[in-house]
């Protein structure tokens, strides 16, 4: 066989990925969960350590799902780091070797995935979620202790994570910029995550502004709340619905103080939410600290006018005047502008609407972010 012949024969051997993340992971034999592993299936190998409902080990594409049962556990990661170290050893015992470790995040996630990196003497890749250095990460709780703790916590661990990463992946640029020091000899991409666009389309356009999330500040639910209370007597037809769990329903009752044209519905499945995005005439996401915003991207393929606030990733997903609005962060009145010019333009929610749609079926696809994760993937085992 000649020299390049063997070259091609190596470079059509699968390298292995191991996904690391903390759980719990829902419904993993959805095709919701699977799709995008079978599409990556197309070019890498290996598996997927987390925790479920169940203990259980089974395939999806050319990975192995291997999940713990999940409990509220107080040393529960504790479990969940001897639980990955020990199938990583494992697999070392097999003969077999990780070649890439990605994780969920830096913090937990990312401290294990450092370890198993260790054990297999191979590179590690984790990705950035949140924006956890934000001061409004931690309005919700603010004077409870455990807060306080992560709030000094996570960017040392952040830090020490970051510093022994071979790639990094983010959502938006400037996402990690306090830790610019440690990262400047990495391979950082930054790109969407995965969201499940399929099965979001527009119903129909009830009179309804549609909130979805938790908790109660960060999102800015109080902020919506009252910039929609502004207008409200201008629009009496038109209903405010949250939607959302909140340990707490005291904080949004004392937010909504009976007003009859906004309610709280109670949290729903996701197979659920193409309904109530896809019915409702704007969507509105006003958060103080975002990394991306999942129901912007899924408001986007329902052809729904979305309005959000001016902060972290969310502009990367709103273009501001084209496929939707943005509103100066914390700003009641600049949102019940925005608002207004929604409620009372019909043509202009379409127009957003049309344009959201039509950029989602372009950008936010499975095979998009399949390439761009592919192409990261390469980048950091070539280096």
């Amino acid at each position: 066989m000649k020299k390049s012949d063997n070259c091609n024969e190596f470079m059509k051997v699968k390298k292995n990925i191991l996904f690391i993340s903390p759980g719990p992971t829902i419904r993993p034999h959805s095709d919701l969960y699977q799709s995008r592993l079978k599409e990556l299936s197309k070019s890498f190998k290996g598996y997927i350590f987390t925790t479920s409902s169940i203990k259980e080990a089974f395939p999806i594409g050319d990975f192995t799902y291997q999940s713990m049962e999940f409990s509220n556990s107080k040393i529960r990661i504790l479990k969940f780091l001897f639980f990955c170290i020990w199938n990583a050893l494992k697999l070392l015992i097999k003969g077999e070797k990780i070649d890439l470790v990605t994780t969920y995040d830096p913090l937990s996630s990312g401290v294990i995935g450092l370890v198993v990196s260790y054990i297999h003497r191979t590179k590690f890749a984790p990705q950035v979620n949140g924006v956890y250095t934000s001061p409004s990460e931690w309005v919700d709780n603010a004077v409870a202790m455990e807060t306080k703790l992560k709030k000094a916590i996570y960017p040392l661990i952040m830090h020490f994570v970051l510093k022994h990463a071979d790639g990094i992946t983010l959502l938006f640029k400037g996402q990690i910029d306090p830790f610019k020091k440690v990262i400047q000899d990495k391979i950082i991409h930054n790109f969407h995550s995965f969201v499940s666009i399929e099965d979001f389309r527009n119903i129909s356009e009830d009179k309804e502004i549609l909130f979805v999330g938790f908790p109660f500040k960060r999102k800015g639910v109080d902020i919506l709340i009252e910039a929609f209370k502004k207008i409200a007597p201008k629009y009496p037809e038109w209903k405010l619905k949250i939607l959302g769990w909140f340990p707490n329903p005291e904080e949004l009752n004392k937010a909504i103080d009976g007003h009859p044209q906004i309610y709280h519905h109670k949290p729903v499945l996701h197979q659920e939410m193409p309904e109530h995005i896809g019915s409702c005439a704007i969507l509105v996401l006003p958060s103080r600290s975002e990394a991306m915003g999942r129901v912007l991207v899924e408001a986007m393929a329902a052809g729904k006018p979305r309005i959000g606030s001016n902060v972290d990733g969310i502009p990367t997903v709103i273009n501001n005047g084209v496929d939707g609005l943005l509103f100066e962060p914390e700003n009641a009145d600049d949102l019940a502008e925005k608002l207004n010019m929604l409620m009372s333009n019909p043509d202009l929610r379409r127009k957003l609407g049309k344009a959201g749609e039509i950029r989602a079926r372009q950008e936010f696809t499975k095979e998009q972010y399949v390439r761009n994760l592919t192409n990261f993937y390469n980048k950091v085992l070539e280096k």
